[in-house]
């Protein structure tokens, strides 16, 4: 919330790769050097005893890495957005240096989380396989079977997340692709792990079963960020909407007609 409210990202993240190394490997061990994969910062994380601190400029090569791991680890959409607003040249140096050093490291945390999440979920069965990036969720309610297949890009979380569609049993199409755009919008906007995705779009499913409408500005029942359901309704088509989306609706179209309709929102 403080970087952005400050809107000091860009620059946390421009120092960064000013003091990152650009080739951040050390240590190789036998078994490493065994594997062909060395050892790089982005490995662990750089633990300094009060020995250590007046010394510290030898470790601010190591400390950046760290930060930048972190930072896309909690704020992977804020990274994202930067990183695509970049001019070519430190887009181009940026996706090469993630997707070597970082990229896997973070796929395997994510992926490992996933497989060892002790979160359950009443009729939705999720796993991963850490060789193809991929996290395989599968809801059956009823005589519904829904299966969903979320890979992870080579450069990831830079790149967005793609969310595939596998077995869809009873679903009519147009609101598949709407479950489909719900789950792939908030992996890509929203600093959040698979597991917190997924568990969204499961209660956006459930609530669409109980018959609660999707809102008609971001076609999802919960809310992404306030987790709020539609209830802002209008007068004249009778469509309910998220008061946030509304808000955002409103001053992006300098307008205060209903979305839908264009008839004045009272």
């Amino acid at each position: 919330m403080y970087l952005r409210k400050t809107k000091s990202l860009n620059k946390l993240l421009y120092h960064l790769f000013r003091l990152m190394p650009e080739n951040p490997t050390y240590g190789e061990t036998a078994i490493e050097v065994s594997n062909k994969d060395p050892k790089t910062f982005f490995t662990e994380e750089l633990q300094l005893s009060i020995r250590e601190t007046s010394t510290l400029p030898y470790h601010i090569p190591h400390l950046a890495c760290s930060v930048y791991r972190m930072t896309l680890k909690d704020l992977p959409a804020m990274v994202r957005l930067w990183w695509n607003s970049t001019e070519k040249r430190v887009f181009n140096v940026v996706d090469r240096f993630t997707s070597k050093y970082v990229s896997n490291v973070l796929s395997f945390q994510e992926i490992s989380s996933v497989q060892t999440s002790t979160q359950l979920f009443n009729g939705m069965t999720v796993k991963a396989r850490a060789t193809t990036r991929e996290v395989m969720a599968t809801y059956t309610i009823e005589d519904i079977v829904i299966e969903l297949i979320i890979q992870l890009p080579s450069n990831y979380p830079l790149g967005s997340i793609t969310v595939e569609s596998g077995k869809r049993i009873g679903v009519a199409v147009q609101q598949w692709r709407n479950w489909m755009l719900q789950l792939s919008t908030y992996l890509t906007h929203q600093n959040g792990s698979i597991m917190e995705g997924l568990a969204l779009w499961k209660n956006n499913v459930d609530k669409r079963f109980e018959g609660v409408e999707d809102c008609m500005i971001c076609f999802s029942v919960i809310h992404g960020f306030n987790y709020s359901l539609p209830k802002k309704a209008c007068r004249t088509c009778k469509k309910k909407f998220h008061s946030a989306c509304l808000y955002k609706w409103f001053t992006s179209s300098n307008k205060s007609t209903c979305p839908l309709c264009r008839e004045t929102f009272f």
